[in-house]
């Protein structure tokens, strides 16, 4: 999934060098990869790794759930956070909302991860310290992508390379931070049922 992510990201940073340094190309080439259009090959994947990773967090919430975790709940908030942001891909939710109001969606959205952030610090803490430094890593790489890169790409001209070039950084910034997230969580899950193998091993013996 990470060298499709290269690939799709590659594509839309030669088409945009291609297309206004040295000829001007097709539109419906150019919104195949288009980091910033919708309902293109870059959506998709983004959408799908958001989808993926929401169902994992869902199977981790509902092993939680079994075992009457303590955290269960914020397993659940996570799988249906990573839902919404696989839909909001698709949808551009974000984008309506700034169609409606004058304010940059980025704003309040960062205000929203800080929040979310602060209120999840003891789940965080309450996992192994690896996979909790991937989780935040994974998080500020995707929000400094969403929120910091798009905040600064605002006043950009639209239709100009150097904007297209912050998009490449946005977008990027957010497949990265997804497919590390990824990481941190299937290694995560494999931890877990290694430690279950062991206790089973153990009862038996």
């Amino acid at each position: 999934m990470f060298f499709v992510g290269i690939g799709l990201l590659a594509a839309h940073a030669i088409l945009s060098i291609i297309h206004y340094e040295f000829h001007r190309l097709p539109w419906l080439l150019r919104q195949l990869f288009d980091l910033d259009e919708e309902n293109n090959l870059p959506t998709w994947y983004s959408s799908l790794a958001l989808f993926i990773a929401s169902i994992f967090l869902w199977l981790c919430a509902l092993e939680k759930q079994a075992t009457d975790d303590l955290w269960k709940r914020h397993w659940k908030i996570l799988a249906l956070g990573f839902f919404v942001l696989s839909i909001d891909e698709v949808a551009g939710m974000h984008e309506t909302f700034n169609s409606v109001v004058e304010i940059n969606w980025a704003i309040p959205g960062g205000l929203l991860a800080v929040v979310i952030g602060f209120l999840f610090m003891p789940f965080l803490l309450s996992l192994e310290r690896q996979t909790a430094k991937l989780f935040v890593l994974s998080g500020v790489i995707y929000v400094g992508g969403a929120i910091g890169v798009e905040l600064l790409a605002a006043p950009l001209r639209v239709d100009s390379l150097q904007y297209y070039l912050m998009t490449l950084w946005e977008e990027g910034m957010e497949m990265i931070g997804v497919v590390l997230f990824l990481y941190a969580l299937l290694r995560y899950m494999s931890g877990q049922h290694r430690n279950q193998l062991k206790v089973m091993a153990t009862v038996t013996d």
